[in-house]
């Protein structure tokens, strides 16, 4: 009896393996493989054809099949990573979050996958970091304006109990927003949200009358400080850069950037240094705006037209509300017109012109 039982053991043991070894064998088919590829199980394909052994009798076969799956994968990582970069670019953050997903159920190993899903969760924190900063910043905003007018009603109703309870509401709303606000200025620092942060410290020191939490502020406003002083530092780098490039020559190209740049500074509170390199830049800025002014001008004066009005229209980018400017547009648009009607018109040129390089 003990003899049949070992018999019986050593026959289930041996059936065991023969199926473990067809199923093997089975899932190394490359049939199998195809029916994975076209549910789009890449992981699972991967990792059977990583294991297939030479001495496989389709190994040829699935050797065909791997490569072709690795150009499949390959096509995948950058289908995704270009569906991601169009949802972003709409704010559409979590269906971009989807498609990551998916694309990493489908294909688990992809490293390239991996350090996307890494890089998409940073910034995607970042991003939640960003509009909580901002909501906090409108609450604030609301509770700057709104404090004084709930003061005046309290004083014009003082014996009403609701008002005195919705003030003492007000002052805990106007606590918790203030906390809010003193982590927005260090977080907004950490995450290089300069004027993000700039603006919870500015409504901090606005609303914190017991000055409980403007304390607190001081090394999110030595960050702050010390990243305006690299900025303004920069922008005058950039400021003596034109302006070198404007005494070499008066390009289209020299001129517009020069232009963006002055515009761009406009916006913010200039340091004395920045004040003397910007002025020597916009001086420089008119001669050459002037310099192709007069090109136009000359070109006008030779019967070129057209030509004349490509030079002043494409100095519009440069100098805006130029009223000297827009009277030559005017005029040379004038007479194209009506050599048009007497069927003389010249060709307008789309290019932009070459503009004098010398001064």
């Amino acid at each position: 009896m003990i003899a049949l039982k070992k018999l019986i053991l050593l026959i289930s043991f041996s059936l065991l393996a023969a199926c473990s070894f067809l199923q093997s064998f089975h899932s190394q088919s490359p049939e199998y493989i195809e029916i994975l590829i076209k549910e789009k199980q890449y992981g699972k394909a991967q990792n059977i054809l990583q294991h297939s052994r030479q001495d496989h009798p389709d190994y040829p076969a699935l050797m065909a099949q791997k490569k072709r799956l690795q150009k499949l994968s390959r096509q995948l990582e950058t289908e995704t990573l270009s569906q991601i970069e169009v949802f972003l670019n709409k704010n559409k953050w979590h269906q971009a979050l989807q498609q990551l997903n998916h694309a990493r159920e489908i294909l688990p190993q992809s490293q390239t996958l991996k350090t996307t899903e890494q890089k998409f969760m940073l910034a995607r924190q970042k991003r939640i970091n960003e509009l909580n900063m901002k909501v906090d910043i409108h609450k604030g905003i609301w509770l700057r304006d709104a404090e004084p007018l709930l003061d005046d009603l309290v004083k014009t109703q003082p014996d009403n109990y609701e008002r005195r309870q919705q003030q003492q509401q007000f002052q805990q709303e106007k606590s918790r927003t203030l906390k809010n606000l003193a982590r927005c200025a260090d977080e907004a620092m950490n995450e290089e949200l300069f004027e993000l942060g700039r603006r919870c410290i500015m409504l901090v020191k606005q609303i914190d009358n017991t000055h409980k939490y403007t304390v607190s502020l001081e090394p999110a406003k030595a960050k702050l400080q010390a990243h305006d002083h690299a900025w303004h530092q920069q922008q005058n780098k950039i400021s003596t850069e034109l302006l070198k490039e404007l005494k070499q020559g008066y390009s289209h190209d020299n001129l517009l950037r020069a232009s963006l740049h002055l515009q761009k500074l406009s916006r913010y509170k200039q340091t004395t240094e920045e004040i003397k390199s910007i002025s020597l830049l916009q001086q420089e800025l008119n001669k050459g705006i002037a310099q192709s002014m007069d090109a136009g001008r000359q070109l006008y004066s030779e019967g070129k037209v057209s030509q004349a009005l490509s030079i002043w229209i494409s100095l519009r980018k440069i100098t805006a509300d130029n009223e000297a400017l827009e009277a030559h547009i005017n005029r040379a648009q004038r007479v194209l017109e009506k050599l048009e009607r007497l069927g003389k018109s010249q060709p307008l040129h789309d290019k932009t012109p070459s503009f004098p390089k010398t001064q």
